[in-house]
């Protein structure tokens, strides 16, 4: 038995796990994308497939990262700037990247009409900020494809992603007063907000017959928050991974039961898998965080593959995208993502020191009128 409390820093696999769900991602969009009929539901549940998995997945461990990079750090400014660092300057690269590529060679519209269009600048301005959700269209792109339009449709777990930042920073800031409270605030706080989110989640699908995929994410961060804040009391082992993948399979037989096992047993599952395997695999983190680069850059290029190769089957897509992508992903870390990253400690002082000018001053004013 390890206890996950032990188990500090970068030696685990949440890079390779991140990869692989972005690719699982891929590979599902590109039936759709390419026109392929649909694959059949998977355990009769109506929109749960692979890339459902991996949108949870993702969620799960940005919440126990995330929550565990706020704690180490116990600094607001360098969290929010880290944050901002892993998200907007890739983010901002591709949607020039988009605009300037598929205005230019693939729009049926005009550039100067293009260009000065209200649909290109709220793609860019919406983009860029994920300020009241993004958009997904381009004028005159993608019209002909099988599935029309959309530029980037994976984009739409951006905004969610970034407002449970939000809230975690919020919660910090609160409690500026008290901070001897936080970690037994966030001890409690996150539990019970995975609980109340996961039990809606299962009122929906108990109606519906079917996951909301809106609402799912939002519990899957919590418990992953939840499970970084009750660290010190998490045990791992294989005998309990075995005993995970046992119930998950036993549910999956049931068809309906299997939803709430799922819900319950992904977290731990990917606890171990990112902490219990070593070996060959751990080798991945000498590589490169490629993940997000992936995330926003297949979609757009599987339509392009669209556009560019009319009927093209899903498995050529698959191969297709997968080479190309995962290009555009190596160089977006190593020449946008990681140097922002190794940056964020400079905008990071100087808000700090700007904050603390700004306080200084404000003490300094009440003291001169209460004079």
């Amino acid at each position: 038995m390890i206890s996950l409390g032990e188990l500090r820093g970068r030696d685990n696999n949440f890079d390779l796990i991140r990869v692989v769900a972005a690719f699982a991602v891929l590979f599902v969009h590109s039936r759709a994308l390419s026109g392929a009929p649909a694959a059949a539901p998977t355990l009769g549940i109506g929109n749960f497939d692979s890339s459902a998995v991996a949108v949870d997945v993702f969620f799960f461990t940005s919440g126990f990262l995330v929550t565990g990079s706020l704690f180490s750090r116990g600094n607001i400014f360098e969290f929010a700037w880290a944050r901002v660092m892993r998200i907007f300057p890739g983010l901002w690269v591709m949607l020039v990247l988009t605009v300037a590529g598929l205005g230019l060679f693939l729009s049926t519209a005009p550039a100067s009409d293009f260009f000065s269009s209200s649909v290109t600048r709220d793609y860019v301005l919406r983009g860029a900020t994920l300020i009241n959700g993004v958009k997904y269209n381009l004028p005159g792109v993608f019209e002909d494809n099988p599935y029309k339009f959309a530029v980037n449709g994976s984009l739409w777990t951006l905004p969610i992603e970034w407002r449970l930042y939000e809230y975690l920073a919020a919660g910090w800031v609160l409690l500026a007063l008290r901070p001897a409270w936080r970690r037994s605030a966030f001890r409690l706080g996150a539990p019970a907000a995975a609980l109340v989110l996961t039990l809606i989640a299962l009122k929906t699908f108990a109606a519906q017959g079917d996951r909301d995929p809106a609402q799912v994410p939002g519990a899957m961060f919590f418990y992953g928050a939840a499970l970084q804040m009750w660290r010190d009391r998490i045990g791992l082992s294989y005998a309990r991974f075995g005993l995970l993948v046992a119930a998950l399979t036993l549910a999956a037989a049931s068809g309906a039961a299997f939803f709430p096992i799922y819900l319950v047993t992904l977290g731990p599952l990917v606890l171990h898998f990112a902490y219990l395997f070593g070996g060959p695999i751990r080798a991945y983190n000498r590589v490169g965080d490629y993940s997000y680069g992936v995330y926003i850059y297949a979609f757009p290029i599987q339509q392009t593959l669209a556009a560019l190769i009319p009927g093209v089957s899903a498995a050529r897509m698959n191969v297709l995208a997968s080479v190309l992508t995962l290009a555009c992903a190596v160089l977006s870390w190593h020449l946008v993502e990681k140097p922002a990253l190794d940056w964020k400690l400079v905008p990071a002082a100087a808000t700090e020191r700007l904050f603390a000018r700004l306080r200084d001053g404000f003490l300094e004013w009440r003291r001169r009128s209460a004079a």
